[in-house]
């Protein structure tokens, strides 16, 4: 027999035996740990869903509030009972108004009842208009600062109405009251959270027993201590089963592996112990492999000649390696400067173009001297505010920071752009239509809608005798602020528009290719989108859509550099 086949034959003996061992630990710790993990997933969506299902309660109960004690409708409810003039067109003019109101509050029941019960209409059900209520009556005795409460699912009639938190409000004058009570179906309610913590979930009425799958980790939340009613929340173990099946595949798998690479050990091994040359060469693979280290070589002096040779290039190596990290390093920090120096130039052109027009107004005596004087060294102060806040920024691991959202009129914001790049020979104008605040960073704004003008400026000088830049900025759809800069240059040519907002990708014989990359980063932080397209005069039309809610998740809070602890 052999020296490699009695090699091969002892190593995968061992491999078999550790990995054996090693397996079945791994496989019941790893067991143990998911199913505690599992357990305490499932824990944990029972106490979050519990958490939601009360702050929905409190939600329902607080959004109806206000209604009653602000609310136009209510208020008219309230004057025409106490007049006694509510006939019926004062009715159905009153039962037509809850449904919208209903659908604003994203409500699936809302009824506008009187004191004795009388409804005077009922969103989710017309019908209802003119119907007298004992249990609306008694709903609105209760004091107007109770809780919301549960209302475990009824049959009414052939129909089930489903469970709901209902809310109410409550409003009183000269003994006359009037109030709504909506409800909140906890059927949508309960689907969304079960997707949301990906799990089963059951309303159980009260006296009914609780009958979950024996396949399932599962919870129980109290939603109505008072009727009883209780929600189910369960996770299947499939998913774990599967993962333990999974994973004995795995190990099977390692083991044969394992295995496998004992044998082909022994193997090199053997021929290491006959062919020292051969174990040198397999050292050269690993290297050339990525895995650098010093080898030991026993033999001849040939040999460790060599090994030491061998050495000696990897300490080279490591040295040269070393030295291309400090080359990356320093490249980086000149694309870093780069981009400084991109952003600081913006803000320079407005600053140079306000003190210029001051030089010739003082120069000339002109009466409008003190007027824009004001509004320029204003406009000023902020450009040179945002110079330092670039800097600042960059200079922290060289990168823009996140947005630092508050509430921002983005017409003013535009103007002020505008009007810091009124020029004697690019025609700049706004057109402003009434829109809401949104919630941006209004420095990242300004450096925003600054690269945008200036780039337009730049196209429509070059090809336009009458260069002329228009922004506008109005509502759109309900949910954004929409933003336009439009030139009448001769637009992006189609070879270079579908790579228009990638880095380095520039028109301009002295551009870096960075602006409309910044852009995009920008407006893409904020929860937004840009977009290109030729303008109807044949230049570039750039669109941006922001949200008015702000970015959707809450940027890492960043120390402010120009703070002092």
């Amino acid at each position: 027999m052999t020296l490699t086949l009695r090699l091969a034959l002892w190593f995968g003996f061992v491999a078999v035996v550790l990995t054996a061992a090693v397996s079945f630990l791994v496989r019941q710790a790893w067991r143990e740990a998911e199913n505690e993990r599992f357990e305490a997933q499932v824990e944990g969506a029972r106490t979050g869903i519990e958490v939601e299902l009360a702050a929905e309660r409190n939600a329902v109960q607080d959004m109806l509030r206000p209604l009653c004690e602000h609310d136009a409708f209510v208020d008219k409810a309230l004057l025409d009972l106490q007049a006694g003039r509510l006939d019926g067109s004062r009715r159905l003019a009153l039962a037509q108004m809850v449904p919208d109101e209903m659908k604003a509050l994203r409500l699936d029941e809302l009824v506008l009842v009187t004191g004795s019960g009388e409804v005077l209409g009922a969103g989710h059900d017309p019908s209802l208009a003119g119907v007298k209520s004992a249990e609306f009556a008694s709903q609105l005795s209760s004091s107007d600062s109770a809780p919301a409460t549960v209302r475990p699912p009824q049959r009414r009639g052939n129909r089930i109405v489903p469970a709901a938190l209902m809310g109410r409000c409550v409003r009183e004058a000269s003994g006359v009251r009037v109030g709504l009570i909506g409800a909140r179906h906890l059927t949508g309610l309960l689907e969304r959270m079960g997707k949301a913590y990906d799990v089963r979930l059951e309303l159980v009425a009260p006296g009914q027993p609780d009958t979950p799958s024996p396949d399932e980790v599962w919870r129980s939340v109290v939603v109505d201590a008072r009727s009883g009613l209780r929600l189910i929340v369960a996770r299947s173990r499939a998913p774990l089963d599967k993962a333990l099946s999974a994973l004995d595949r795995r190990i099977a798998a390692s083991g044969a592996g394992v295995l496998l690479l004992a044998l082909l050990g022994a193997v090199v091994l053997a021929r290491s112990v006959a062919k020292p040359i051969e174990q040198l060469a397999n050292e050269v693979r690993e290297v050339t492999a990525g895995e650098p280290h010093e080898v030991r070589v026993a033999g001849a002096s040939e040999l460790r000649q060599l090994a030491l040779a061998f050495n000696k290039t990897l300490r080279d190596l490591s040295v040269l390696r070393r030295r291309q990290a400090a080359v990356e390093r320093i490249a980086a920090w000149r694309e870093v400067a780069r981009r400084v120096a991109h952003e600081i130039k913006n803000p320079l052109t407005p600053i140079r173009s306000s003190i210029e027009t001051l030089r010739r107004l003082r120069e000339r005596d002109d009466p409008k001297f003190d007027e824009y004087f004001d509004e320029a060294t204003r406009g000023m102060l902020e450009e040179v505010h945002r110079i330092a806040t670039i800097a600042s920024d960059f200079a922290r691991f060289a990168r823009l920071p996140s947005p630092r959202p508050a509430s921002t009129d983005l017409a003013e914001v535009a103007r002020s752009v505008v009007a810091m790049h009124a020029t004697a020979d690019v025609r700049v104008e706004l057109e402003a239509r009434p829109a809401p605040q949104i919630l941006a960073d209004r420095d990242q704004l300004v450096q925003m809608l600054t690269n945008l003008v200036q780039n337009a400026m730049d196209a429509a000088r070059e090809t336009n005798a009458a260069p002329t830049v228009r922004v506008v900025v109005e509502p759109w759809q309900a949910e954004h602020v929409r933003m336009m800069v439009i030139d009448n240059g001769a637009g992006v040519r189609d070879d270079i528009a579908p790579r228009l907002f990638e880095p380095y990708v520039t028109t301009k014989a002295h551009g870096t290719g960075l602006g409309l990359p910044i852009v995009q980063r920008i407006v893409v932080e904020h929860g937004g989108e840009i977009r290109y397209a030729k303008s109807p005069q044949g230049g570039a039309c750039f669109t941006v859509l922001l949200p008015i809610a702000g970015p959707p998740h809450p940027p890492d809070s960043q120390p402010n550099p120009d703070e002092r602890p």
